[in-house]
């Protein structure tokens, strides 16, 4: 639940801020966000809000797009059958249809070929080009792929048909021997932007065939951009901005049956509604088997085709869903086999190969950790899957590091691909975590968060949110903005979602309250509930329901400025409490230690607390779990303060109830010696009964009194016989030890088992130092 995230603040000459604003008759905060992205004249916001058509570059500057178009005019004139090879993601399948109608629209014979991700793999297959050949294809072009592809490539250009590629993935050193390459970062090439995706890629060898931009094509190079995560500035800030505009009124069947049955209106349509709705159920075909019907959908003219093809795409989201929530869960239950891990490496031949990504991503995400999620076939002894990132990590550099052990590998700072045989998988995870400490140092690999603003009180205004629109499409390069919320108090919290696993809640400062949602983070609750002080950051958006427009908070990670302590006094003890491998259980009580310590999970970690030695120390982001009480609060303080960093489960399981019983009147004592007295032996087996109904206390009262009297040397016990000593001499009850003890007892369960939590939490506030501040994250 808690996470290390560095969070960093940007920091703006505040004159200048207010000149600006002054200037654009804008927010400061509005003018802040523009700095923060090198706008820092009206002339340069206002063209960075309102893109135009001379944002796009002319196409024939590509390197290549001349030789290239020339070779596909020439296809054309001679009626040679042209085979556009697409990929399976989003951008593949989109750079897929893009190519293919730019031809249809030039007058061409063409048809389209997409890899089958367990079959053909990504990028040019030897096999796949030998039988489009055999076809009768005479041109192949490559789409969102083959920049990687020497050996297909070249064998297709030795069988005398040319291979165009239009890729944007990261060049080798070598580059294959194909016609022609059209690549935004060819080295020979000049091209002024170099983040276009595939589906740009094909669109600008679309506006060089057709010799102007096609608008209809434009909303296809959107989709295939937002979902690959490229660079949302310069071209691809025109691409998405126009594109999101024509999608609100497309025609393309495919896409308004899939629109529709994902209950998105075209006024709702926006970045984000692409990445998170409309770019997944695209995906998912081709992470699950053949992604040739997105195609189809894409491009077919056929209402009924539409109906049918969105259902079976959504049909294989739900299906993607449900793996990606079982392997989660999977992977998740093994990541205490990783604490001391720079960079998670997980393997398990069940986990399906198509989601990979998206699990390394959540488990990131998690964990603040690199990490590579696996698949091993058995049979093949071969592994393989993806990586994910954390910002500030690169995890190209340090996989690549160990690209002796990989069979293949590609990727970027931010997520990569491999495999390797299964006999190396221990070497690779021993050398990928030592790559990692030699790219970190002696550092933490630690997961960073900018902070873009503060906002609060009468700043969070719904035209704050409509200004910081302005500068949407938001994505890489261009990411939506991080307000910090400061010193934010609990109102209202709760989980919500069919899975309960979202969280909700209201936040309030100074008497001025916002609402907060907070996605896969139901974990976040139990610590809200408890009310602690918060600073939250996220995104700012607007809620409107039934025609009310109010400024909503979605919650992305929180800090607090008191000890994270989660109260769970009222649990109980069972055995399901010592389940948790992510766990430091403390015991105070050696009684209770030995009861408990078999019912300890494999993978957790214990100790019974003695004041004669010191804690054990405990890994960074394990829970701890104060299973009892002590006999003084020092003692609890004590631990408190040694774990402050972590977070803290509070059972304090007192089997006692000494405050509720409280301490024996001195009548009492006086009525009890007076018997003693009279009976001179007693035999406690037998004897304890009576005493207990002539006092009307029970047996462990009356334990605690002959225990007062025996150290007072009133008594004497042997053999489980009582004996009333004889002119004992005058003693004082109050100084004994058993009764200290007792008198201690009764405070530390008043103080800790019975007090409100935040009573129990001012009393820690001023018994621990505040100068420690703790995370907590998704």
């Amino acid at each position: 639940m808690l996470s290390n995230t560095r969070w960093k603040t940007r920091e703006f000459d505040e004159s200048n801020v207010a000149k600006l604003a002054e200037e654009t008759n804008r927010s400061k905060t509005f003018v802040r966000l523009c700095l923060s992205r090198g706008l820092d004249t009206k002339a340069a916001i206002e063209n960075f809000t309102e893109p135009t058509a001379e944002w796009f570059h002319d196409p024939f500057l590509l390197f290549d797009m001349e030789k290239s178009v020339e070779r596909i005019q020439q296809a054309i004139a001679e009626n040679e059958l042209i085979t556009v090879y697409g990929d399976y993601d989003a951008d593949g399948v989109t750079s897929t249809v893009i190519m293919l109608e730019a031809i249809e629209m030039s007058g061409g014979r063409v048809n389209y070929f997409i890899p089958n991700r367990f079959k053909e793999g990504y990028g040019p297959n030897v096999v796949a080009f030998e039988q489009m050949i055999n076809e009768g294809t005479q041109l192949i072009i490559t789409v969102d792929n083959g920049i990687a592809g020497h050996e297909a490539i070249e064998k297709a250009q030795n069988l005398g048909v040319d291979v165009i590629v239009t890729d944007h993935h990261e060049c080798p050193a070598e580059l294959p021997k194909a016609f022609s390459i059209v690549h935004p970062k060819h080295p020979d090439g000049q091209y002024p932007f170099k983040d276009l995706a595939g589906a740009g890629v094909s669109l600008k060898v679309a506006q060089a065939l057709l010799g102007e931009m096609p608008q209809e094509l434009i909303e296809l190079a959107m989709i295939g951009t937002v979902a690959d995560l490229v660079s949302l500035t310069d071209e691809n800030r025109a691409l998405v901005y126009f594109g999101l505009k024509l999608i609100r009124q497309t025609d393309r069947l495919g896409l308004l049956a899939l629109l529709m049955k994902s209950s998105l209106k075209p006024e709702d349509i926006d970045e984000e509604a692409i990445g998170f709705k409309l770019s997944p159920p695209i995906n998912a075909v081709g992470r699950l088997g053949d992604a040739s019907m997105v195609v189809e959908l894409l491009k077919t003219f056929d209402e009924n085709e539409a109906e049918k093809l969105s259902e079976i795409v959504l049909q294989k989201n739900e299906e993607r869903k449900e793996l990606v929530e079982s392997i989660t869960s999977q992977a998740m239950a093994e990541l205490t086999n990783y604490n001391g891990d720079k960079v998670v490496v997980m393997k398990n031949p069940d986990w399906h190969e198509g989601v990979l990504g998206i699990v390394a991503s959540r488990i990131a995400e998690k964990v603040s950790k690199p990490t590579l999620i696996l698949t091993e076939n058995l049979e093949e002894n071969k592994i393989k899957g993806s990586g994910r990132s954390i910002p500030g990590f690169n995890l190209y550099d340090c996989v690549n590091q160990t690209k002796e052990l990989l069979s293949s590998f590609g990727g970027h700072e931010m997520a990569c691909g491999l495999s390797l045989k299964s006999s190396d998988f221990d070497t690779f995870r021993q050398e990928i975590n030592l790559s990692a400490e030699r790219l970190a140092g002696e550092e933490t690999i630690v997961k960073e968060l900018d902070i873009d603003s503060t906002a609060e009180g009468e700043e969070l205004s719904v035209k704050l949110v409509e200004e910081i629109a302005l500068l949407r499409p938001f994505g890489q390069d261009n990411k939506k903005p991080v307000f910090k919320l400061s010193d934010m108090k609990t109102v209202q919290s709760r989980v919500i979602g069919a899975n309960q696993n979202h969280f909700k809640a209201v936040l309030a400062k100074a008497g001025k309250e916002i609402d907060m949602i907070a996605f896969n983070a139901s974990d976040w609750n139990p610590i809200f509930t408890c009310q602690p002080q918060l600073d939250v950051a996220g995104y700012l958006d607007i809620n409107e329901w039934n025609g009310n427009r109010k400024v909503q908070l979605q919650g992305i990670d929180f800090k607090t400025n008191t000890p994270v302590i989660i109260d769970k006094r009222k649990s109980g003890l069972n055995s399901a409490v010592f389940q948790q491998e992510n766990a430091h259980y403390l015991f105070f009580s050696e009684k209770n230690y030995k009861k408990w310590e078999a019912a300890i999970i494999e993978g957790a970690t214990s100790q019974l607390y003695s004041k004669d030695s010191s804690i054990d120390p405990v890994m960074d982001g394990k829970t701890i779990y104060i299973i009892d009480i002590p006999d003084e609060t020092t003692d609890f303080f004590n631990v408190i303060e040694e774990f402050k960093n972590q977070e803290i489960y509070l059972f304090l399981y007192a089997p006692h109830d000494y405050y509720f019983k409280g301490m024996p009147k001195r009548e009492t004592f006086t009525r009890l010696y007076k018997w003693l007295l009279k009976k001179q032996e007693i035999n406690l087996k037998k004897d304890t009964r009576e005493i207990i109904s002539l006092l009307k206390v029970d047996k462990e009262i009356v334990k605690f009194m002959l225990m007062v009297f025996l150290e007072n040397e009133f008594v004497t016990i042997e053999d489980g016989k009582l004996s009333v000593v004889e002119n004992p001499g005058k003693k004082s009850l109050e100084h004994t030890k058993t009764y200290k003890r007792r008198l201690n007892q009764i405070e530390v369960e008043e103080k800790l088992v019975y007090s409100s939590f935040n009573e129990l939490l001012a009393a820690l506030k001023n018994k621990t130092s505040d100068s420690v501040i703790h995370n907590g994250g998704l």
